[in-house]
């Protein structure tokens, strides 16, 4: 299947995954990643070119998250970006609303701490007007509750929490 992801100003990329399973809830999805850099914590490099995520998308929520693996399958993290709302209908993958970027991202690592990444790209988007106020204003609001989420212990949630890779 694929996909449109949209980061404002209409750069728009198409996304071809693998399909795993999909409900009226949940769409999970599986891709090779080819971030524009690498992502490191910690002094560890933890996602780059050839590792590959399985993306967990929630209707109508406002963020999705990937589970990183390393090219030998080993689990680095999740990676969760900041997005508008994410709709699609029915249990239909293939009606997938395109999925619009808010620019701020979240490392989680496998002990539960966390990283706020691209803040500068979200500063100088908002700078741009390339996102508008209320966009802005409500990437910071997801964001904040996120992170809070994390600290309770109530993020990420319990399918992905749970979810193994069977190679």
């Amino acid at each position: 299947m694929s996909f449109d992801f949209i980061r404002p100003r209409d750069r728009r990329v198409s996304i071809r995954a693998l399909l795993l399973d999909a409900s009226a809830d949940t769409i999970v999805l599986a891709t090779e990643l080819s971030p524009s850099q690498p992502v490191t914590y910690r002094g560890q490099t933890v996602m780059d070119v050839g590792y590959r995520a399985v993306w967990f998308l929630f209707q109508g929520e406002s963020f999705d998250i990937g589970r990183v693996y390393r090219p030998d399958g080993e689990w680095t993290g999740y990676y969760v970006d900041i997005l508008e709302p994410v709709r699609w209908a029915g249990a239909d993958p293939a009606t997938v609303e395109p999925i619009v970027d808010l620019f701020l991202d979240l490392w989680i690592a496998p002990d539960g701490r966390h990283l706020v990444l691209d803040e500068d790209e979200f500063r100088e988007a908002a700078a741009r007007g390339d996102l508008t106020a209320a966009q802005a204003d409500h990437a910071r609001r997801v964001l904040q509750d996120l992170i809070v989420a994390i600290e309770r212990g109530a993020f990420p949630p319990a399918v992905v929490k749970n979810f193994r890779l069977v190679r």
